[in-house]
């Protein structure tokens, strides 16, 4: 049997989505609350918005919490949506995993990028990464106010937003899966203990 290129792809996003619950599942203080592995609609992230926000409420989370994990869900799923390298079907494909700990919930996202975005991907968040809270509600204002355009026609709020709102660095991850493209993944640690979460 010969593969396409994007039956290459989708074992290799498979394969990503597979490792990062794996992790998670061996985190003893980790339990995988939602996840999801394929295809990315509007539909999609509505449901599993709503179905996080159900999970949450349900295990008496706080509601600032909620509202704080819900808003950096929908950010990072748009992001997926809107963002992400389509399939030559023209097919939005994403990873979401959401682990829930003792002390903090993590979130990591993922989705298709072509390799000659992957070296300005990968400066941008490492300078996001290095501001500091001021620097970054800076960053946000500037960008709010000029509406600097990215590629794909966002503004580019949605990363500085998510870690304002996680209040925690972007662990990203880049894996080249065929010549044209790779596996982006980011995730976010938010703390269930700060005073004001």
């Amino acid at each position: 049997m010969k593969y396409t290129t994007e039956d290459i792809i989708d074992t290799a996003s498979k394969s990503v989505f597979d490792s990062i619950r794996d992790r998670y599942v061996k985190e003893d203080s980790l339990a995988v609350v939602m996840s999801h592995c394929g295809v990315f609609s509007q539909d999609l992230v509505n449901s599993l918005g709503e179905g996080a926000e159900e999970i949450l409420i349900s295990s008496n989370e706080k509601r600032q919490m909620i509202r704080k994990i819900f808003s950096v869900l929908i950010e990072g799923l748009q992001n997926i949506k809107i963002h992400g390298e389509p399939t030559k079907e023209n097919v939005k494909s994403g990873i979401l995993v959401l682990a829930k700990g003792e002390d903090c919930y993590k979130i990591t996202f993922g989705n298709l990028i072509l390799n000659d975005f992957v070296p300005s991907m990968e400066e941008r968040l490492t300078e996001l990464n290095q501001l500091d809270e001021v620097e970054l509600k800076e960053r946000y204002m500037k960008v709010l106010s000029e509406g600097i355009l990215s590629n794909k026609g966002g503004a580019g709020l949605g990363f500085i937003t998510m870690r304002m709102k996680a209040k925690s660095k972007l662990n990203f991850h880049f894996q080249k899966v065929s010549d044209e493209k790779s596996v982006f993944t980011f995730e976010l640690i938010i703390n269930r203990l700060t005073e004001n979460a």
